[in-house]
């Protein structure tokens, strides 16, 4: 079986590791749960390399098997992998406080996002307090072709560290009938991200929704993308007039933390 896992001839490059964090990653919302063969199928190795890999984390509480159904789950203890990257962060615990603030202060919810390769993942939110639910929670991903923050972030990436992660000429994956997934396009939002330092996108990741993202910049270079999304509405000021000059203020402010905890 061709495995899905990168090649790599490096002599330091632990594969069983590599195969063990795969093997993780599967897991999702579409597949909270999966047999032995599924799991195998997905990462792209044999059913008794699989098999290694599922028993050694149970055995260290990461994966949880299921006897009733044949079935493995992730563990909560999973969830430790995800806070040791969030406690990581040098002003996490300044960036919270202030996003609940801006929050509180639009009525509309707020995130700051950061790129992974092509996504964007979420790694702050802060839900306006009249929803009752959020389509966003902390480790959310989308495409950052996708997202307003992505874009922002996009646009201060180099000619060559773009082209590091797309080609020229491919389709980009769409979240809803709105996302841009031409590049030019995308090339045409980032240079726009660029030149005004703030981006205004419509329906691209969730339908009805409008989104407005200005960059956060760590030692001169984009490193985080501070959004706000809010409602379509066709009668009163744009998201953009609303909320734009708070926005900016707060990621201003969150610079700052990060300039001090760097």
């Amino acid at each position: 079986m061709s495995s899905g896992l990168p090649e790599d001839d490096d002599p330091d490059f632990i594969k069983s590791l590599a195969k063990g964090l795969a093997v993780i990653e599967s897991f999702g919302p579409n597949s909270p749960a999966m047999t032995l063969s599924v799991v195998a199928q997905k990462v792209g190795l044999s059913p008794g390399s699989t098999r290694r890999v599922l028993v050694t984390l149970v055995k260290l509480g990461y994966v949880i098997y299921d006897e009733s159904d044949r079935r493995f789950h992730l563990s909560a203890r999973t969830l430790q992998l995800g806070y040791s990257y969030l406690a990581s962060l040098p002003a996490f615990s300044l960036i919270q406080p202030r996003l609940v603030e801006l929050s509180d202060k639009l009525n509309e919810s707020c995130s700051v996002m950061t790129l992974d390769g092509r996504e964007v993942v979420c790694i702050a939110r802060a839900t306006a307090k009249r929803l009752q639910r959020d389509y966003m929670s902390v480790g959310t991903r989308f495409p950052a072709n996708a997202s307003s923050s992505g874009k922002v972030m996009l646009s201060d990436l180099s000619d060559s560290e773009f082209e590091k992660l797309y080609s020229p000429d491919e389709n980009l994956p769409a979240v809803t009938p709105f996302t841009i997934n031409e590049m030019p396009k995308l090339r045409e939002q980032m240079e726009q991200a660029r030149q005004q330092g703030w981006i205004y996108t419509n329906q691209e990741t969730a339908l009805g929704m409008a989104s407005l993202a200005v960059p956060i910049r760590v030692n001169g270079r984009v490193q985080y993308g501070l959004s706000t999304s809010a409602i379509i509405t066709y009668d009163g000021p744009t998201i953009v007039d609303k909320y734009l000059p708070d926005l900016l203020k707060a990621a201003k402010a969150m610079e700052g933390f990060f300039a001090t905890r760097v």
